[in-house]
């Protein structure tokens, strides 16, 4: 849990992986097929880049149960999971999904991560929530701090549903990160090192990134998720890489959390997951906001692009964050687990055919409706 981490001959990479969803338990030759698709993943990213520090977006595990031993079966299931990652020694660190909240074993989940060697990172216990934490990242010769990486808990769902779906960043998560990045700035002789942050849930402020759609690009834009957005639907804005699949799942209100961010100054860019189509990059007030499309196979996605993102920044330049997703069939690896159909289709060509088939429906509904009626009147 201790060990130091520092930049190795100029840079330092971090290999970042969105939902994984994967079992707690293997059940079936079709859970066993998925593992093995995300392991190629794994194992392909990890030899291809060679990561510095793996990092793990939330809700690594899905099927949550109850038992005995909720800390060990847990355990089990990350080494599992995790194998092709955990065997190379490559430090790794995390944030808490939402449905790590579910059934609120949060502490036994936190537990089993650190009872993993390649896991660093240790809770803040100043710091409301269940892990929130920030690693400083030494120069290549290890002795200057010029990096800072923060791990966020964004919670779950909200406890009024009617006020928002989801949860934020509360208030006092927001004020212990602005007093820790004092605290990390008066350290350093009132310098601010460059900092990324990753969490689970994405920041209000992503919706900036798009405009709204016209209607003859009905058939190329996303509806809104949240709902200052729900009648709206959205095209990304020029410069924004990458795909947008789905409105990013944010809160419903706005707390302020990426407006502290730009009082406090130090964060370039910021990661998310939660959301499991989608994996752009755009910039919003000079922060870098960025999703993850899932890692694995089971969560909703779209056909063979699981994904991995790499972030890449240059010892002599530590407050420039480069980032590229890199999807499972982009890196020529062959799905074990999908047909035919789903290893080529993506979620807007399958959406787009779900809604054509609902219109067709309706029309065919309405002509049968008319005969019937003309039948009658006759």
């Amino acid at each position: 849990m201790g060990k130091e981490l520092k930049f190795n001959n100029g840079k330092f990479k971090i290999m970042v992986l969105g939902d994984i969803h994967e079992r707690l338990v293997i059940e079936s030759r079709e859970d066993e097929l998925k593992q093995r698709d995300a392991h190629k993943l794994f194992e392909m990213g990890m030899k291809a880049f060679q990561p510095d520090l793996v990092v793990l977006l939330g809700d690594t595990c899905s099927e949550y149960q109850e038992c005995e031993n909720y800390t060990l079966l847990h355990k089990e299931a990350l080494e599992r999971i995790l194998k092709p990652i955990l065997k190379t020694g490559v430090p790794m660190c995390y944030c808490l999904g939402n449905h790590e909240h579910d059934l609120g074993h949060e502490k036994e989940i936190v537990e089993a991560y650190s009872m993993i060697e390649n896991f660093i990172g240790v809770n803040d216990e100043s710091a409301p929530g269940d892990f929130n934490c920030n690693i400083l990242i030494k120069d290549s010769k290890g002795e200057n701090d010029i990096l800072n990486l923060w791990f966020i808990d964004s919670n779950n769902c909200a406890e009024d549903r009617e006020i928002s779906n989801y949860d934020w960043v509360h208030k006092d998560q927001i004020e212990w990160y602005e007093k820790k990045a004092q605290e990390i700035k008066d350290s350093h002789n009132g310098k601010t090192i460059p900092a990324i942050l990753f969490q689970h849930i994405p920041v209000y402020e992503e919706y900036e990134l798009f405009r709204e759609a016209k209607p003859y690009e009905y058939f190329w834009s996303t509806p809104g998720y949240i709902k200052p957005y729900k009648d709206k639907r959205f095209i990304k804005k020029e410069g924004v890489e990458g795909y947008l699949g789905e409105g990013p799942c944010s809160p419903d209100i706005n707390m302020g959390q990426f407006e502290s961010w730009k009082k406090v100054g130090d964060i370039k860019a910021a990661f998310f997951g939660h959301d499991h189509l989608n994996d752009f990059t755009g910039v919003v007030d000079n922060i870098i906001l960025g999703q993850n499309k899932t890692s694995g196979f089971h969560a909703y996605t779209d056909g063979c692009k699981a994904a991995i993102r790499m972030i890449t920044i240059d010892e002599n330049e530590p407050d420039k964050i480069n980032t590229r997703i890199y999807h499972f069939k982009e890196l020529g690896l062959t799905s074990e687990s999908l047909g035919p159909i789903e290893k080529r289709i993506n979620d807007r060509t399958s959406m787009n055919l779900h809604k054509l088939g609902y219109a067709g429906a309706v029309l065919a509904g309405a002509v049968g409706i008319g005969a019937i009626i003309k039948h009658f009147k006759r």
